[in-house]
C-alpha cells in the first residue's frame, strides 16, 4: 500500500518546488542565456520617450476622470494632432475627491510639458 500524504502537505510541497525551481534552473542556465544575448543601445531620448508616453497616459487618465475630456481639449498643443481618444467618461465623485483628482490633472499636464520642452531639446541636439 502506498504511503498516505495529506492534501494540505501535499500542497505545501507543490509551493515550495513551484518557488525553489525556477531559481535553481534560473541560476543554471543564466550563464548560457545571458552571454549569447544582445543588448541594445539605449539613448537618452529612448529614455525620454518612455516617460513621455506614461506621462501622457497618466494626464489622460486624470483628465478624463475629472473633467471628462482629454489633453486634445485641455492642451491641444501637447496632443500634436491625431484622432481624439475613446472610451473614456467623467467619473461621478464628491467634490473633494474631484478637486484632487483634477489637481493630480493639472500635475500631470505639466510633468508632460516639461517632458515635451527636454525631448525636443534632445532631439535638436543629438
Amino acid at each position: 500500500m502506498a504511503p498516505y500524504i495529506s492534501r494540505d502537505r501535499a500542497s505545501i510541497f507543490v509551493l515550495l518546488a513551484s518557488l525553489v525551481l525556477p531559481l535553481i534552473l534560473l541560476d543554471y542556465f543564466s550563464s548560457a542565456l545571458f552571454a549569447s544575448a544582445k543588448f541594445p543601445k539605449s539613448k537618452d531620448a529612448d529614455l525620454l520617450e518612455f516617460a513621455l508616453n506614461l506621462e501622457y497616459l497618466e494626464a489622460e487618465f486624470f483628465l478624463f476622470g475629472a473633467l471628462g475630456h482629454g489633453l486634445d481639449v485641455a492642451a491641444p498643443n501637447l496632443t500634436g494632432g491625431g484622432p481624439p481618444p475613446i472610451g473614456a467618461k467623467k467619473v461621478e465623485l464628491d467634490s473633494l475627491t474631484n478637486d484632487v483628482i483634477l489637481q493630480f490633472a493639472f500635475q500631470e499636464v505639466g510633468h508632460l510639458r516639461f517632458c515635451f520642452v527636454s525631448a525636443l531639446c534632445i532631439y535638436n541636439y543629438s
